[in-house]
């Protein structure tokens, strides 16, 4: 039980980010793609089965406002848990560029899958303008991420800086 408060925790700030803190946290329009990056932070960190039943859930979760395509972007984090998993193994995961990459790949594939999802007109245009400027806002998050998860950032560092 103990093990699960962590992902709890995940689950919680997923919600709360869908619900009313997307709109703070945009820039211009351009959303935090919150939901796949825990995806894939996680199945970069943990296990497989752990990554799967915490992208099914997250899936759920975060997109329980959209009853009628839910089990499409279920599906989709699904399958880019699954893919990172596998391809993490392949890579060597202690580049910071790796990872970078890995998390960009991974947001653009799924800023792709829901665009075609929603099958909405001008979809070039909705990628140029919203889903790769969103990628690199994620990925920017995900970096300064890595840094403090790696110890290149920590809290005596900035404090010597002031």
């Amino acid at each position: 039980m103990i093990r699960l408060i962590p992902y709890l925790l995940y689950l919680w700030i997923v919600g709360m980010h869908q619900v009313f803190l997307s709109d703070v946290t945009s820039i211009y329009g351009v959303s935090i793609n919150l939901p796949a990056l825990m995806v894939l932070l996680v199945a970069i960190y943990k296990s497989e089965i752990t990554a799967l039943w915490f992208a099914f859930v997250v899936g759920a979760v975060a997109y329980a406002g959209l009853p009628q395509v839910m089990g499409w972007h279920v599906l989709i984090l699904v399958v880019l848990a699954m893919a990172v998993f596998h391809f993490r193994e392949r890579i060597n995961m202690e580049s910071l560029k790796a990872k970078l990459l890995l998390v960009a790949g991974g947001i653009v594939l799924d800023n792709i899958a829901v665009l075609v999802l929603s099958r909405s007109d001008g979809f070039l245009m909705l990628l140029l303008t919203k889903g790769l400027p969103g990628v690199v806002y994620t990925a920017l998050i995900a970096w300064l991420f890595f840094l403090f998860k790696e110890g290149r950032i920590t809290l005596s560092k900035i404090k010597a800086i002031f």
